[in-house]
């Protein structure tokens, strides 16, 4: 026959099991902390509010608001959940009354200083709705769900961003909300949380290099500014070419045509207005 592990030997085991689940790259927290279910209002309770009735009666009632659910507590036990509005009922003696809300509620994650995978500071904040699920989770599985979510909120943004450019998070912002959105509620569902979406709020360069990345979009605006400019001049200037010369009546040679074609660059490029002159 088997004997028991000792406590020792349980611990050793209860440890091998949590490194195995982080080389598999299981979250531990999900793991390690048990479900808290509903138990039985405890006899002493019963007793004390029997005995006590005339002292305790004015403290058996409470009441739940619309989209609030209530967890009652007896004596350090869990022994009911209400999720139906109204004033109901419970034994006094030992209860404790825990209400949370289930609207639809949004977290702001404080503007941070990150560096994105160019290894440019930028400056990033981010929205997250959501709203609670599952009540007994939030209440009992993690120490406050609020801090929980804005932990791991902030957490994902910070390595959604390091890991893409300041271009490459301005150019595919819903695809990388999506992904931000699915990370963190991976990371939360333990925690009874449901998210509706996650969204980048504010994406600006941090004030010490904002001049100068100023700067070079300016320039990178302006190249392609007179590129544009550039092509449209040349297929003006082949298509002045090419009418004067197809019906038959006008011959040029590459001089003539080197003229015309500097002559409408010279106009089509210029920011200024061009002076016509005359040759002699």
């Amino acid at each position: 026959m088997a004997l028991p592990a000792s406590a020792p030997m349980q611990d050793d085991m209860r440890m091998e099991l949590v490194r195995n689940q982080v080389a598999q790259g299981i979250p531990v927290s999900q793991h390690s902390v048990p479900d808290v279910e509903i138990q039985s209002v405890p006899m002493i309770s019963k007793i004390a509010s029997c005995w006590c009735c005339p002292v305790l009666c004015c403290t058996c009632c409470y009441t739940v608001q619309p989209n609030e659910h209530a967890a009652v507590l007896h004596f350090g036990k869990f022994t009911h959940l209400e999720t139906s509005a109204g004033l109901h009922f419970a034994w006094p003696a030992g209860k404790d009354v825990r209400q949370v809300t289930v609207k639809q509620q949004t977290l702001s994650l404080p503007e941070a200083k990150i560096t994105d995978s160019n290894g440019t500071p930028v400056l990033v904040s981010a929205i997250v709705n959501y709203r609670v699920a599952d009540v007994a989770k939030a209440m009992f599985s993690v120490e406050d769900y609020r801090s929980y979510l804005l932990n791991n909120a902030t957490t994902v943004l910070k390595q959604v961003v390091s890991k893409n450019s300041y271009d490459n998070l301005k150019e595919h912002a819903p695809d990388l909300n999506e992904d931000m959105m699915k990370e963190v509620q991976n990371r939360v569902s333990f925690a009874g949380i449901q998210i509706s979406s996650m969204s980048l709020n504010e994406l600006n360069y941090a004030p010490e290099i904002a001049a100068s990345m100023l700067r070079r979009q300016q320039a990178e605006s302006l190249v392609d500014a007179r590129e544009k400019i550039v092509e449209g001049a040349v297929n003006i200037a082949q298509s002045a070419i090419e009418r004067l010369e197809s019906g038959g009546k006008i011959k040029m040679s590459d001089a003539d045509k080197v003229k015309i074609v500097t002559n409408l660059l010279t106009v089509t490029c210029s920011e200024s207005d061009a002076t016509p002159t005359v040759s002699m």
